[in-house]
């Protein structure tokens, strides 16, 4: 007889917690991203010169993600005693309320400002929440398509906003994507997990027997594999930690960096107008969702997960950096298009690799660690590196110098994890 980890379970419930990260993800991505949105519009409506939108954007942008890694380092352990459904409760409430309130005071730069760093500190501990209760659920030969759903969430927003936040934008304002982005998190991702999310599947009321014996028993040789009696300055040693956290950062500073500027990359640089851009900004992001399947699945098949992500991330650098050669429009979509479908294989195999890395009972401290310094360094100084694209372009060799440089990393991890 087959033991259970080894045959599928009767039902399939935890697939439903995967789905409902999605979600919540996409609906918080689009929060981040309305800004990059609105930057256009925004520097028609102040009179900015190009100068100043590169200033101003790199301020709105890069503010969010230093205040949303700092949230991941230093929020993440004091609220993990809370467990993922409670947190996220209470953060589905305050990120939606910080959207809308920088609607409102938009008309003063600092204030705008000032709602950007408190929608990252928010946003923070977003991510490691759903990857604690995500290892508890899923045993590690499933990780790679249960992260891969939830990560589909972002490239779902990079893919869809651009589709209805830019007309939205373009007809009533670029305010009107605040408001209506505020309405979302509280109608839609908010009972989501009030009625789906928990934190362990012994809580959950719907699950039987059989799959919680699936679910156990898949965890169990892994748990005994991790030693979980570790300590916060304890985590910095474990093997291979702070490696993966300059491959996180390497990744971000790539992947924040592009998606701050498509939008007025089309509309300064190739002169697109503004209500014209959407299926300009969307198709690269189409490919990224079938890049997640397929990597995703490929690396939970073949346990190659950083191989298969370093190969690519080189590859993807190389792409951008011709996106950004060519002069035709449609070269330009083409290697953009190859540039996310390549770049996303670190997001199909980001937090399995991670999951393998830490032990579970300070997942969500270490976790938030990683992500944190990932987006404080990366996210904070990506916008800043490709800001060179809206303007005469020199230094954007230095998007591949950064992808051969973490895509090296990721082969060097494979040698070491073999996963």
């Amino acid at each position: 007889m087959n033991s259970p980890s080894s045959r599928p379970p009767d039902t399939s419930r935890r697939w439903r917690l995967p789905i409902v990260f999605m979600i919540t993800l996409f609906v918080a991505y689009i929060d981040r991203l309305n800004i990059t949105f609105a930057l256009p519009l925004m520097a028609d409506e102040y009179g900015w010169t190009n100068e100043q939108v590169q200033q101003y954007g790199s301020q709105l942008i890069g503010l969010f993600y230093a205040a949303y890694g700092i949230s991941n380092i230093f929020l993440t352990p004091l609220t993990a005693s809370w467990g993922t459904r409670k947190n996220l409760i209470l953060i589905i409430c305050l990120w939606s309320i910080f959207t809308a309130l920088g609607a409102f005071v938009s008309q003063i730069l600092m204030l705008l400002l000032a709602t950007r760093i408190l929608l990252g500190l928010s946003e923070g501990i977003h991510v490691p929440m759903m990857m604690t209760a995500t290892k508890s659920w899923f045993p590690p030969h499933e990780r790679g398509r249960a992260n891969s759903i939830v990560a589909a969430g972002i490239f779902l927003a990079f893919l869809l906003s651009p589709l209805f936040l830019v007309p939205m934008m373009a007809e009533f304002g670029w305010r009107s994507g605040f408001h209506l982005l505020a309405f979302i998190g509280l109608l839609l991702s908010l009972p989501l997990v009030y009625f789906f999310v928990y934190d362990k599947p012994e809580l959950s009321p719907s699950i039987q027997d059989s799959e919680l014996a699936y679910i156990r028993e898949g965890l169990a040789e892994e748990q005994k594999q991790q030693d979980s009696g570790l300590n916060w300055r304890q985590a910095i040693r474990i093997p291979g930690f702070l490696f993966f956290i300059g491959i996180g950062v390497g990744n971000n500073l790539i992947g924040v960096g592009l998606s701050s500027w498509i939008p007025t990359y089309f509309t300064e640089v190739r002169g697109i107008p503004f209500e014209e851009v959407s299926w300009l900004v969307a198709a690269p992001y189409a490919f990224s969702i079938l890049g997640l399947l397929i990597w995703s699945v490929l690396g939970d098949h073949y346990s190659i997960r950083a191989m298969i992500a370093g190969i690519c991330g080189i590859l993807a650098g190389l792409a951008l950096l011709l996106a950004l050669q060519v002069d035709s429009l449609l070269a330009v979509v083409i290697f953009f298009s190859l540039g996310t479908f390549f770049l996303c294989s670190f997001q199909a195999a980001e937090f399995a690799l991670l999951q393998r890395i830490l032990p579970q009972d300070k997942f969500a401290s270490f976790s938030g660690m990683y992500n944190g310094m990932a987006i404080l360094l990366g996210g904070g100084l990506g916008p800043a590196l490709m800001a060179p694209i809206i303007g005469d372009g020199e230094g954007t060799w230095s998007i591949t110098v950064v992808a051969v440089i973490y895509g090296l990393m990721l082969l060097g991890l494979y040698r070491k994890l073999k996963y």
